[in-house]
């Protein structure tokens, strides 16, 4: 039997394999108004021609690419036919790999339901498992028996981690964190002091801005990698005592985006640490480097760190200069917003992090 399929949102095209050496296309189509979502038809149905009037829809294109949850067509054996939906999304594999498998491959219901399990009738179970390949996922599998063959949906159920989940996740995180520490102070022991306190002034800073986790981790660990480009830099550059001759400072701007090429094989890095990384050298009025970006053109963490990176520098004894005061730092960051800096985080920066008054709000002490 050849059979067509419809759903109540509004279908598309499935491929239906009518026995092992032999495939035919079936067409879908719309129906608006359709009780019990999924049906199937044969094709001399008196129904099939009032519903394909209706509308009938470009099969390839759509691809059931608008369904929700990831769809299957079973024959009486319970091998899979056909697949749609957000398959691949949801059961992170291809249809290639389970077309002509049966179901029970990859995913395996509760005992309870057993022997019949899909090939008892309609039914659905929330407690099913989806096997992949880094493990065994949670879903809700619903179907419906028709005739010979069976239809049904897979849908991903919400995480709930359990107290074991939640402490092997933040153990991981931690590593990850010392593991971006340690590669962001690789140059030398001073290098390190200043990474951790350019973290601990660029993270109070995310945080006064109210940003989500995702982005304070982003902030967190590009202030950490910020000047890991500087690792290319020659020795004798790099901490040369003296002024920079003009070469010498060409040659030195080039670290963030040797340090973009150093941290991208990092793919779990989030993309603004890159960001971060890159263009922490750019200024408010478009005169930085390496791209010259101007304004809100410069993503959030980059701001963020730069505040942060001239702050620690001018506060650190140096073998040039002496540190300056709080006071001092925060007059110069005021001085630059707007021009060098972003002037609303100077402001943030300033009265939240630091606790100092801006000028207009009377003196401070440092």
């Amino acid at each position: 039997m050849n059979c067509r399929a419809c759903f109540s949102r509004g279908l598309s095209w499935v491929h239906t394999r009518h026995s092992a050496s032999s495939t035919r296309d079936a067409a879908f189509f719309a129906v608006n108004n359709v009780p019990g979502g999924l049906f199937l038809l044969p094709d001399d149905d008196p129904r099939f021609p009032a519903l394909s009037a209706q509308a009938v829809v470009n099969a390839r294109e759509l691809l059931l690419s608008a369904q929700p949850g990831a769809l299957f067509l079973l024959d009486h054996a319970g091998v899979v036919q056909q697949v749609g939906g957000d398959w691949t999304s949801v059961t992170e594999t291809e249809p290639d790999e389970i077309i002509g498998r049966p179901l029970a491959s990859l995913v395996r219901l509760p005992a309870a339901t057993y022997p019949e399990g899909l090939l008892g009738g309609d039914g659905r179970s929330n407690e099913a498992a989806l096997l992949t390949r880094t493990g065994q996922l949670r879903v809700s599998v619903s179907w419906r028996r028709h005739g010979e063959v069976i239809a049904g949906q897979i849908e991903r159920l919400a995480k709930s981690q359990g107290p074991q989940a939640s402490s092997e996740r933040q153990a991981f995180m931690r590593s990850l964190d010392q593991a971006v520490y340690c590669l962001g102070t690789a140059l030398d022991a001073g290098q390190g002091n200043h990474v951790q306190r350019m973290v601990s002034y660029a993270t109070r800073l995310a945080q006064a801005l109210a940003l989500g986790p995702e982005e304070l981790q982003a902030v967190r660990w590009g202030a950490a990698l910020h000047d890991v480009g500087k690792s290319r830099v020659p020795p004798e550059i790099l901490w040369k005592p003296g002024p920079l001759s003009a070469e010498e400072f060409d040659i030195v701007i080039q670290h963030p985006v040797w340090g973009t090429e150093i941290i991208q094989p990092l793919e779990f890095l989030p993309p603004g640490v890159t960001a971060a990384v890159r263009h922490h050298h750019e200024r408010f009025d478009g005169q930085g480097y390496p791209a010259g970006l101007s304004g809100e053109a410069i993503p959030m963490t980059a701001r963020i760190v730069a505040i942060a990176d001239v702050f620690d520098a001018l506060t650190s004894a140096r073998p040039y200069k002496a540190a300056w005061t709080h006071q001092r730092a925060a007059e110069f960051l005021i001085g630059g917003a707007g021009t060098q800096f972003d002037a609303w985080l100077v402001r943030v920066f300033v009265l939240d992090v630091l606790g100092l008054p801006l000028p207009e709000e009377g003196g401070a002490q440092d």
